[in-house]
């Protein structure tokens, strides 16, 4: 048997692919038809990340389970902002306000998949704003992004390029939501790990109220914090600024005897820790920019706001790793 496989499968009806590395006993899902969602990764029967009881509830909540691709990540106030200029109008799918943008929801083009000693198991799909009117009509720039999904060494890994084809800069908003999962009763015995160098304080209804500064929380984080200490929702979603330069966040899980190693790259200054109530599971979320950036007075250089000029491309990398804890 190969070391790698790609399965094609299906959830609920629905078309899945499955990446599976035999010699790391890991396996990812990804449904293309909803947002190209990650909603599984089992690694030696044990389930890191929140899976929805069913497709149906993952179309309908899909920024609460699995791995949601944002694009804006966070909420944008009264669901518009400016840019250079032009007024961008958003649909208000969390009235008044919008929330997580659409590309967590919306199908996704498969455009390359396949198993194969060098690359391991892989995915790679895309979502092309020319192709869709309703989002080019409040978005008018002919972005394309193409992520690829890879399974290799036991190294789920998520690459990713956004290229700018129209002809002005464009807003640039990327981020990501994974629900990182515990067992029942297993909350007590899991820790948090994340380089923190600063707490941006928060109005009442969760935006930036202030520059960021180191917290009793960012102290903790960085020594590690069990996930019952953290705080609980509402207001259990804290906006963080991390350490410059490419950044490793952990989840340890005593009770298994395993860490989730959470490599983010130095693309994503600003992190989201935030505790679900719905399901068992901690997020820790890697944003390019913070939320609302667009509407904020913040320099650049702490609230990542971002343009993207004509013909350019950006590019990304995170990865998650199941290590034994020592």
């Amino acid at each position: 048997m190969s070391r790698y496989e790609l399965i094609h499968s299906e959830w609920d009806g629905e078309s899945t692919l499955r990446l599976v590395d035999h010699e790391a006993q890991a396996t990812a899902e990804i449904i293309p038809a909803v947002g190209l969602h990650l909603f599984r990764f089992d690694v030696r029967n044990h389930a890191y990340i929140a899976k929805p009881a069913s497709v149906a509830e993952l179309r309908v909540k899909s920024s609460r389970y699995g791995v949601p691709i944002l694009f804006p990540p966070g909420r944008v106030k009264q669901a518009a902002f400016t840019f250079e200029g032009r007024e961008y109008r958003l649909p208000a799918n969390r009235e008044p306000d919008h929330s997580h943008g659409e590309l967590r929801e919306r199908p996704w083009k498969v455009v390359a998949s396949g198993a194969d000693a060098a690359g391991g198991a892989y995915v790679s799909a895309e979502f092309n704003i020319a192709e869709h009117p309703d989002v080019l009509a409040y978005f008018p720039h002919a972005a394309c992004f193409r992520f690829t999904y890879r399974l290799k060494d036991g190294t789920l890994s998520l690459s990713g390029e956004i290229a700018n084809e129209s002809g002005s800069t464009m807003p640039l908003s990327l981020g990501f939501h994974p629900y990182f999962a515990y067992a029942d009763g297993e909350a007590s015995r899991v820790k948090v790990l994340i380089p923190a160098a600063a707490e941006w304080p928060l109005s009442a209804d969760g935006y930036a109220a202030g520059e960021p500064a180191p917290s009793p929380l960012t102290a903790a984080l960085q020594q590690g914090e069990l996930v019952t200490a953290l705080p609980s929702y509402p207001g259990g979603s804290q906006m963080l600024s991390i350490e410059p330069g490419p950044q490793t966040c952990e989840i340890q899980y005593e009770a298994r005897g395993t860490k989730l190693v959470f490599n983010m790259g130095d693309k994503f200054p600003i992190h989201v820790l935030f505790t679900a109530p719905w399901t068992s599971a901690v997020s820790l979320e890697p944003y390019t920019s913070i939320m609302n950036v667009f509407n904020e007075s913040f320099a650049p250089e702490i609230s990542g706001a971002l343009g993207l000029a004509a013909g350019e491309t950006f590019t990304f990398e995170w990865s998650i790793q199941i290590q034994t804890l020592e």
